[in-house]
């Protein structure tokens, strides 16, 4: 389907891109893009209201260089968006470049976002999944790098894994904006308390939620 944002006066085509997000595994799907774009709009609504639509083409752009596999995703996306002459068409340079460094810049362990647009990215991408969604994702990256583990072992190890990436001193933990903070402690705050009760049943639950 195709997906037109009209804002700004300008009629930004992301059709192509969005069409990439079919062939990566569900927990970066279209579903993803969607979840991250609205928070990320929210966001700019209130902080960078002037740049609403590059804020919505960094948002549906943040994730198009897993296209050449999940490491080192945000660096190839950053470069699609520069070489893309598609993209020329509804950006000047300079935005090209400041929707290129949103991406660059976006992912948790590794990314250091300077700009209000950055890091309105950075935290949209963190802080827009629900609990369910957030160890589903989780398992699924479990099954297809650890395949070796059982099921139970699955569900724990995303649990655990989370905590560390998202608990109060870890790299998903990072934010700019409190809207996006108050975002993650409700998403991730049942599945930790799951965890520190070793309550696998409330795990499962979450994950079908």
């Amino acid at each position: 389907m195709k997906n037109v944002y009209n804002g700004l006066m300008n009629k930004i085509d992301l059709s192509k891109f969005e069409a990439l997000y079919d062939q990566f595994d569900g927990g970066h799907g279209l579903d993803h893009i969607n979840r991250v774009r609205n928070l990320a709009m929210k966001l700019a609504g209130k902080y960078l209201p002037e740049k609403k639509n590059l804020v919505y083409a960094a948002a549906t752009l943040h994730d198009i260089g897993l296209i050449e596999g999940r490491e080192n995703h945000e660096l190839n996306g950053a470069k699609m968006i520069l070489s893309d002459k598609d993209l020329q068409k509804f950006f000047t340079k300079n935005e090209i470049s400041e929707i290129s460094d949103a991406v660059k810049e976006h992912r948790a362990s590794s990314g250091n976002p300077q700009t209000i647009l950055a890091k309105i990215i950075s935290d949209a991408d963190k802080a827009s999944d629900s609990p369910g969604e957030a160890m589903r994702r989780a398992v699924s990256y479990g099954k297809i790098h650890m395949p070796e583990l059982s099921e139970d072992q699955q569900v724990w190890r995303a649990a655990k894994h989370l905590k560390e990436k998202f608990g109060i001193d870890g790299t998903g933990r990072r934010t700019y904006f409190p809207e996006s903070e108050f975002a993650i402690e409700n998403t991730y705050k049942p599945i930790f308390e799951a965890l520190d009760r070793e309550d696998y049943s409330s795990l499962i639950n979450i994950s079908k939620s």
